[in-house]
Formats: C-alpha cells, sequence, structure tokens
C-alpha cells in the first residue's frame, strides 16, 4: 500500500515536471483594454521653477490638478483639467493619444500641447490606473478612477452627504501672520458637505491653518452638475468664496474636486457617507 502511495506522489511530481512555463498574458488588441472616461487628479505635484517668479517651494513651483480624461480605444484620448500652479488656476482642454504594452498592463499617455507624458499602470483590467511624471522637471503621481457615466444630473448627488480629510497650501500674501513653507502657508482641513435636494450645499469644514486650528466652518452655496459627470460648486466657508469644480466618479461613491479660487493649493476627494 505504501508502495503504491510513493509511486502515485512520484508520477505526478514527475507529470507537472513535463508541463510548459504559463506563458504571461497577452493582449491581440493593448489598447482597447482603455476604453471608458476616468477622473484624476494630482494632489501635491511639484515643477521645477527654473528663473520663473513667484512663490515656490524650494527650487519648485507646488501644483495641484483635477480632470478627466475619455479613452476611445484605439490610442487617442480626450478631456480636461483644472490646475492651481504655484496659485494660478487654470483650466485646460486635453488631446492626446496613449499606448498600452503587450503585456496589458503598462503603458504611456501623451498630451503633446501641454507637453505632458505619464507613465501608466492599469489595475483590474482597466478599473483603475495609477500613473507618474515621465516628463521632465515635473515630479508627480496620481490616479485615474473610472467616472460615473454614461450621464449625470442634479439627481446623481441629490440628498447625498459625504466627508473629505485634505491638505493643501495658501499663498502667503493671501495667509500674512502665518509660518511658512517657501512662499505658502499649509493647511489641513477635514469636514462634511451635503448635496441637498434644493441644489444647495452646506456643512462644516475644520481647518487647521499653518498651525492655528479653527473649526466649525460653515460651507454655505449651490451646486450644478453636467451631463458628463462633471460640476461645480459655487460657495462659501466662512464667507470666503471656496467654490469647486469637481467630477463624479463611479457610482457616485466618490468625487474629485479643486478649488477655482487662484491662491489656493486645494483638490482632494470627498467619501460618501
Amino acid at each position: 500500500m505504501k508502495t503504491s502511495i510513493i509511486y502515485a506522489v512520484v508520477g505526478v511530481f514527475c507529470l507537472f515536471l513535463g508541463l510548459p512555463p504559463q506563458a504571461k498574458s497577452s493582449c491581440t488588441n493593448p489598447n482597447s483594454i482603455l476604453n471608458a472616461s476616468y477622473g484624476w487628479e494630482i494632489e501635491q505635484g511639484l515643477i521645477a521653477a527654473g528663473n520663473t517668479p513667484g512663490p515656490k517651494v524650494g527650487d519648485f513651483f507646488p501644483v495641484v490638478t483635477t480632470g478627466h480624461f475619455t479613452f476611445d480605444g484605439t490610442g487617442n484620448l480626450s478631456g480636461a483639467h483644472d490646475t492651481d500652479f504655484g496659485g494660478i488656476f487654470f483650466h485646460i482642454v486635453d488631446s492626446g493619444t496613449y499606448s498600452v504594452n503587450s503585456d496589458c498592463t503598462t503603458g504611456t499617455l501623451a498630451i503633446p500641447a501641454d507637453g505632458l507624458t505619464l507613465s501608466i499602470v492599469i489595475l483590474g483590467g482597466g478599473q483603475e490606473i495609477i500613473f507618474t511624471s515621465a516628463t521632465a522637471r515635473r515630479v508627480f503621481s496620481g490616479t485615474l478612477r473610472l467616472m460615473a457615466l454614461p450621464t449625470c444630473s442634479a439627481s446623481t448627488l441629490s440628498g447625498n452627504s459625504y466627508a473629505f480629510a485634505t491638505r493643501g497650501l495658501v499663498v502667503a500674501s493671501v495667509a500674512a501672520g502665518f509660518p511658512r513653507i517657501g512662499g505658502f502657508v499649509p493647511f489641513s482641513n477635514t469636514g462634511q458637505i451635503s448635496f441637498n435636494t434644493d441644489g444647495s450645499v452646506s456643512g462644516v469644514d475644520n481647518v487647521n491653518l499653518g498651525g492655528v486650528f479653527n473649526p466649525g466652518q460653515p460651507i454655505a452655496g449651490t451646486y450644478s452638475v453636467n451631463s458628463d459627470c462633471t460640476g461645480t460648486t459655487t460657495m462659501t466657508i466662512a464667507g470666503v468664496d471656496r467654490s469647486w469644480n469637481f467630477v463624479i466618479l463611479q457610482g457616485a461613491d466618490q468625487i474629485i474636486f479643486i478649488t477655482t479660487k487662484s491662491g489656493f493649493l486645494w483638490s482632494g476627494t470627498l467619501t460618501k457617507e
């Protein structure tokens, strides 16, 4: 009996030795993996300043970005993004190309008009994409996440409440008297915002600005949602303009945002409560 068992084990072992190594997965059409719309963000990036004047962190300008890309499955992409570059807000329309390698998981993305090249890694067959800058003088990384397409409206957010915990920078001339990092005052905050059924927003923001904590800052204003699942808030925090542009992600479980107010580098993620 023992001899039979030994022979059986040896036979199975030899069978596995004879099997060829499993081939690494490959794609017959790699670019087709990306055929959807994604929201993306850079919460804390740096761009080498050179001799350009303006507030800096060391030899770099800080940058935050929120935007969206649509991949067409054939190597082309389109979209738009909002960027605050050293305290100055820009809206940029994007058009470019992408290339997925035969391993189905890595590739590149290029926006020629912006001089931008990203190195990407695709997760879950396209459920999420992580990236880093492959462009000289630009230091950042981030994530692309599926959007809440095909269409959205105010009802997509109506009645929902979201929490956030973020950090950012304020140009020092706007927040005089606080400790600085280069030409900026750092802040962190946590809070809650509700998108009410009447089109208004309300909530509270608890802010630590330059080491001084200011709890219970009221949020008040209105919101609108576009059919492409982007939107805006026109709102104040403690009576000061802190309006956002935002992108609604899949299932409306998260929203990525950026403030449209120059002088404030602030972007982040809202998570549904």
